[in-house]
């Protein structure tokens, strides 16, 4: 038993750094686009660039101070990206399923914190798959 819980203790430190770039990308996501809606773009450009932004710079932070790079730069960027899409492709099915819960269809903050959980994972395994080839 204990051998287990210092596993998951040890596997949960190892997502920290993970879960800090991310927490930064996110305050940028969201910054920038309430930024870019009340002042310059409509709501879909508004948000196509700013997670665009996002996504690119939890890229480089990544690089720098979660993941090892083991292949090129330019190949670890292009599958990042494809994988960025995929969290993003499986975050918006998540939240639109869930909305379909009668329970859950008012509860924004709940439907968008479980799609943001599942994604989490997914987007930590992906990008160390990326990245490090594991």
């Amino acid at each position: 038993m204990k051998r287990t819980v210092r596993k998951v203790w040890r596997s949960g430190w190892k997502k920290l750094p993970f879960a800090l770039t991310g927490l930064v990308a996110t305050g940028i996501n969201y910054g920038l686009y309430l930024l870019l809606v009340d002042r310059y773009l409509p709501p879909l450009p508004a948000t196509t660039l700013a997670y665009s932004s996002s996504v690119v710079l939890n890229f480089f932070l990544q690089r720098y101070f979660v993941f090892e790079l083991r292949r090129s730069l330019r190949s670890a960027f292009a599958l990042s990206m494809l994988v960025s899409l995929g969290g993003l492709l499986l975050d918006a099915s998540i939240v639109y399923g869930l909305h379909r819960f009668p329970l859950l269809g008012t509860r924004e903050w709940l439907i968008k914190g479980v799609a943001t959980g599942v994604v989490f994972f997914y987007n930590y395994y992906g990008k160390r798959r990326v990245f490090e080839g594991r």
